[in-house]
């Protein structure tokens, strides 16, 4: 049994307005929310930036800390900090397995992709920029890394800067935002991911530009994961959808010019006879 190679834009072609739009993006839509993707990113690291030299962050930190409205709503940012990734994680997951049930290659592409910038980003980039930086955070006790056994080690690997929880939302969310049509999906990931990180900042986790460089350096993961992964990936799906497109409508072109090949002439026009009958 054959795979389906291309099933993303199997809908009929944008490009007559009598046809239904396809339900997701081809590879100029994502290179273009790609480019809006990365001008995002550009501005979040300007406000992280801004925010370290400005003294934002411990400013921030303070007013959350003296704010009892602000104290009780730690609860509910402890709860989606610990599950609200799972927004995230358990879609990824599904679109892997219906992809290696059904066979269709996009779904298990888009999911591999998505898993390998969480692993080569969210995991690894982000822990070794942790161990350059060392930024210890706003409330937290000296780690005892069990594995370890070295204090200082351990603590450099889980310090503040950039916050690991904002990348892994931000993944997931520009993710979603980049291959799906539906713009109120889009602003509900791109929400959900901002509210990630507004919960990392209230239970006193991270510094306000711990998670703006977070949501930057997730942007930015995604933007290196699609166009070395997916999108060359993608260009041969659609290719191969091109040509399966042309080989089937070649047999009707065939049939269709032979019906002209073999129609007879239409009879001529006999002008010149009836000019000379008038004339009698």
């Amino acid at each position: 049994m054959g795979t389906e190679p291309y099933c993303l834009t199997t809908e009929m072609s944008t490009t007559d307005p009598r046809q239904p739009r396809a339900r997701f993006p081809d590879s100029r839509e994502i290179r273009a929310r790609l480019r809006v993707a990365q001008r995002a990113s550009i501005l979040l690291w300007a406000g992280a930036l801004l925010s370290w030299l400005t003294h934002a962050d411990r400013a921030l930190f303070e007013r959350i800390a003296a704010t009892p409205a602000l104290q009780a709503l730690r609860p509910f940012g402890d709860l989606y900090s610990d599950w609200g990734l799972f927004l995230f994680y358990l879609p990824f997951l599904a679109l892997l397995a219906l992809g290696m049930w059904k066979r269709r290659a996009t779904f298990t592409t888009t999911a591999r992709a998505y898993l390998l910038a969480q692993a080569f980003g969210t995991v690894l980039l982000v822990r070794l920029i942790k161990l350059v930086t060392a930024r210890p955070r706003p409330l937290a006790d000296p780690l005892h890394d069990a594995f370890f056994q070295i204090t200082g080690f351990a603590e450099a690997i889980h310090s503040t800067f950039p916050s690991s929880h904002a990348v892994d939302a931000m993944v997931g969310a520009v993710f979603v935002a980049v291959l799906v049509r539906s713009r109120a999906t889009a602003v509900a990931a791109l929400a959900a991911a901002l509210l990630m990180a507004v919960s990392r900042v209230l239970i006193g986790k991270h510094y306000l530009s711990d998670v703006l460089a977070g949501l930057a350096l997730g942007t930015g993961i995604v933007s290196v994961a699609m166009h070395v992964y997916l999108l060359p990936r993608w260009q041969r799906f659609e290719a191969r959808r091109i040509r399966r497109t042309s080989d089937s409508s070649a047999p009707r072109l065939a049939f269709t010019q032979r019906l002209i090949q073999r129609r007879p002439p239409a009879a001529p026009i006999q002008v010149h006879a009836e000019r000379h009958g008038n004339q009698k």
